[in-house]
């Protein structure tokens, strides 16, 4: 799950594939209008690549890197400070980088990227993010929306439900009423993703 940090009490919103595409179209169209050609992109994982991933082809950007930056603990639960576990797979020297994010949460995540990446020579860094919280210490150059909700992805449904149900004990019958998906498909991802837990936990190094 696209992890974010959140005071008490938490509101939801649940966002559709639809959603996601309409927010990079708007994302490109504000690093169009600034006459900024982008010459690599660099997706934060896990959330950011799927944005970054739309964005590379709505700018006509081939080249892409990835930056895994771990953080979050769980819904409304953060660790004090981002660690850099993925490095960076591009070559970035006297280029222009849009690094995405699905989120701008505290900001931490962004700050961390930013001061990482500028080890590497880039010409320019420049930031977008799906959603900007209202709180973040960091303001990325581009973002599609700012709200003061925890964003439920398409991407990250499975995960969601399962810290809804284990971590906030709820059933999933209101787990699916909050991510507003059907009920029937729910048990199966939540299954399917307790399955896959196991099967990782079980697996010999």
């Amino acid at each position: 799950m696209a992890g974010q940090g959140h005071p008490e009490p938490v509101k939801f919103k649940p966002v559709t594939w639809r959603e996601v595409e309409d927010g990079c179209a708007r994302i490109a169209e504000q690093v169009l209008s600034k006459g900024i050609k982008v010459d690599v992109i660099v997706g934060v994982l896990r959330g950011g690549w799927i944005p970054a991933r739309l964005l590379s082809d709505y700018l006509g950007t081939p080249v892409m890197g990835a930056l895994e930056i771990k953080f979050y603990r769980g819904i409304g639960e953060t660790s004090e400070r981002p660690v850099v576990t993925q490095p960076l797979i591009a070559d970035i020297r006297d280029k222009v980088v849009l690094v995405v994010d699905d989120v701008a949460d505290t900001g931490k995540t962004f700050n961390m990227a930013v001061s990482f990446l500028s080890h590497y020579g880039p010409r320019r860094i420049l930031t977008a993010a799906l959603y900007l919280k209202p709180w973040s210490m960091y303001r990325p150059d581009f973002y599609a929306e700012e709200t003061d909700a925890w964003i439920i992805f398409p991407w990250d449904k499975a995960e969601t439900v399962e810290e809804l149900v284990k971590k906030r004990g709820l059933t999933l019958e209101e787990a699916a009423r909050i991510t507003g998906e059907d009920l029937g498909f729910l048990k199966r991802v939540f299954n399917t993703r307790q399955l896959g837990t196991a099967a990782a936990g079980n697996r010999q190094p």
